[in-house]
């Protein structure tokens, strides 16, 4: 609704200025930790103008279908691929984080020559477990603590006024559109900073048992030779409501970058495979 004219504006004319660049965002409150309490704060000049300094030197360019939830079915605002769904802040804190990721796993391999694992070069995708092998593993649980950070780190995360907290960008199987965005300090050691991301990762770690070993694959009902006689019945998960795949691709272009070293192979393609996805969406056919 026009505050100028009293008349309802059209959801293309606003699609049409997001597309254009015209659509801009403006800081209206800071949320700081008070005693015991949080404290809203009226915005500061300097507050915006650091935020609107941030310059990123890599984004995600992977083409993305914008919004698609109940109350954006589709609608583009902007969002062209998938670093559109980011600030300029965050991109530079998420980048940082993995490029950061990428220097511990050469420590973590040095060190862990120094305290005496085989230094043989055997990688972990080909069953190594010496040093590159350890120092690999640790490279798939920080970018696990990254993919954390990136659902509270985007322009769709919201401020839950009841729970007076962020909440994260996927509340539901779907990326809606927020008008009204909460951006998190990713060192606050609040919701969505990098150290509670490692922590609940490492609170997992903790519960593992180390004497017990495991493996996975991956492949579709109409291929697999797990059965014999095979008769597969499935209902695609609601229809062609979500596209599972699609939204996979949200954490999967961060992934990529933090783990195609080293899984080149799983990590080949510039977005996940969707060909074999049994939904009925639409573009698809």
């Amino acid at each position: 609704m026009s505050v100028v004219t009293n008349v309802p504006i059209r959801y293309e004319y606003i699609d049409d200025e997001a597309n254009a660049g015209r659509m801009n965002e403006r800081l209206m409150a800071i949320v700081a930790g008070g005693d015991r309490a949080r404290v809203y704060l009226p915005p500061q000049a300097d507050t915006e103008a650091a935020a609107r300094g941030a310059k990123p030197s890599w984004k995600p360019d992977a083409p993305s279908r914008g919004t698609w939830a109940s109350n954006a079915q589709g609608r583009r605002y902007g969002f062209r691929t998938f670093g559109d769904y980011f600030t300029p802040r965050q991109l530079v804190a998420l980048t940082t984080f993995s490029d950061l990721g990428a220097e511990a796993t050469k420590r973590v391999q040095h060190d862990a020559v120094a305290a005496g694992l085989p230094d043989d070069d055997r990688p972990l995708r080909d069953g190594g477990t010496g040093a590159r092998a350890y120092a690999e593993a640790v490279a798939v649980y920080l970018a696990f603590a990254q993919s954390k950070a990136a659902d509270r780190n985007t322009s769709l995360c919201v401020w839950e006024q009841r729970m007076d907290r962020l909440r994260g960008t996927f509340g539901r199987q779907g990326l809606p559109m927020v008008w009204d965005y909460a951006e998190t300090n990713p060192f606050a050691g609040a919701g969505g900073d990098v150290y509670g991301t490692v922590h609940s990762l490492c609170e997992v770690l903790d519960k593992f048992t180390a004497d017990v070993s495991g493996s996975g694959s991956q492949t579709d009902a109409a291929q697999q030779t797990l059965s014999a006689n095979r008769i597969v019945s499935t209902d695609p998960p609601y229809y062609d409501n979500i596209g599972y795949a699609d939204l996979s691709d949200f954490f999967y272009v961060w992934l990529r970058r933090s783990l195609k070293p080293v899984f080149p192979e799983l990590f080949a393609t510039l977005a996940v495979p969707k060909a074999e996805e049994l939904v009925a969406t639409s573009y698809r056919h």
